[in-house]
């Protein structure tokens, strides 16, 4: 897809990318016995233009061909570009080959190159110039024929450029402030949530005693439907708890394990792996297992925020054995984890607690989000004004 350019002040133009900076095509086969300054995508944070790691690393730790950089060239990270991964280097290195390393001429300064690849205006035309639908990739095209960059003169830029960290690096802080806030908030709930379990005047037993865990079944894909027919019902698979674009419905006759909205449902593989699940009617695949608590005892919405207690999450996450490829759960070592049984009153006072207190973290969770997404709109408005010479 073309760009649409928008107009520029007097003392700016357009000019092609590849009039102003030059991709290196250089490659390393890195040697096992050598350290190495290594950048992958996963080093590189996404809209700050900040490096989160970039200790050596041992050529026998590094697999495959690598691209090499100087420092101040930019490092653009071209599979999936809304995740917006540009940093200038500030050493030489080399860098997985998902990152295009564009040494810059004597027109345009690496920070301001930086700063304009990072802006939501060239992050919307690099996602309309990808290639894969699952792992989208920017096509060398946007770079060689495509992609035009505002440019003005080297002295603007620099003052731009010093503007620029002056503003944005005030708004990162306060966002780093506030997702620390979100992370206190989380270590928070789950330390109360932990201490609710913390039971010493009940009798405590093996979750077996207790809970039936129940398997679900895997319908042939060839008996799927994208729409809901007579006799059939909507066969639920993890991801279904997260969202609505995969509904798949198969023939209630094809299969025996059910569940309703109420029911305690289990994440069997992951990552992440032993997710506490419930909110939909259906069949249910193999990836899940149902929680049936023995309701003479114990109830299911006590049982559903136990088993997302920090004590057995970690526990089952620690013991959690690997199976084709994926972390699974060991449900003979989660049956003999023990679950203290209190009274039902008492379950349902704690029950009752919890809903308060997940009631309390969502309300700050969400105002704290709500600021973290004002702050990134001003940072892109700030960048937006920026290119186009109005800051």
């Amino acid at each position: 897809m073309e760009q649409v350019l928008y107009k520029l002040p007097d003392g700016w133009e357009w000019s092609n990318l590849t009039d102003v900076c030059t991709p290196s095509r250089k490659t390393v086969e890195p040697n096992p016995e050598e350290q190495y300054n290594y950048i992958g995508l996963e080093n590189i944070e996404s809209h700050t233009g900040k490096v989160i790691s970039d200790s050596p690393t041992k050529g026998s730790e590094i697999s495959s061909t690598k691209v090499s950089f100087k420092k101040g060239m930019v490092l653009y990270g071209k599979l999936r570009p809304y995740l917006n991964k540009v940093v200038v280097a500030k050493i030489d290195g080399i860098a997985t080959t998902e990152i295009i390393p564009f040494e810059c001429s004597d027109a345009i300064s690496p920070d301001f190159l930086a700063y304009y690849l990072r802006s939501q205006y060239f992050v919307d035309l690099a996602m309309n110039n990808c290639s894969g639908a699952r792992m989208p990739r920017a096509t060398t095209k946007l770079f060689t024929q495509i992609a035009k960059v505002p440019v003005t003169s080297i002295i603007e830029q620099k003052r731009i450029v010093k503007k620029l960290d002056a503003l944005l690096t005030r708004i990162d802080t306060a966002i780093e402030h506030l997702q620390s806030k979100l992370d206190l908030s989380k270590q928070l709930f789950d330390s109360v949530l932990d201490e609710f379990f913390k039971l010493s005047d009940c009798d405590s037993v093996p979750l077996t005693e207790v809970v039936d865990f129940i398997g679900g079944s895997q319908p042939p894909k060839s008996q799927f439907s994208d729409v809901q027919k007579e006799g059939y019902v909507r066969l639920i698979q993890i991801r279904d708890y997260k969202t609505d674009n995969h509904i798949v419905y198969v023939d209630s006759a094809s299969t025996k394990k059910f569940c309703t909205k109420d029911d305690v449902m289990i994440g069997r593989y992951g990552p992440p792996v032993f997710q506490i699940l419930r909110g939909l009617d259906g069949a249910y695949n193999v990836a899940l297992m149902k929680a049936v608590p023995n309701e003479d005892v114990l109830t299911k919405d006590y049982l559903f925020w136990f088993l997302q207690s920090p004590s057995i999450q970690n526990y089952v996450i620690g013991i959690s054995q690997r199976a084709a490829g994926q972390s699974g759960v060991n449900k003979k070592a989660l049956e003999k984890y023990l679950i203290p049984v209190p009274s039902k009153a008492i379950q349902n006072d704690i029950v009752e607690k919890v809903g308060q207190l997940v009631n309390k973290s969502r309300n700050l969770e969400a105002e704290v989000t709500a600021e973290i997404t004002s702050l990134n709109q001003l940072k892109a408005s700030i960048l937006d004004s920026a290119f186009k010479g109005e800051l």
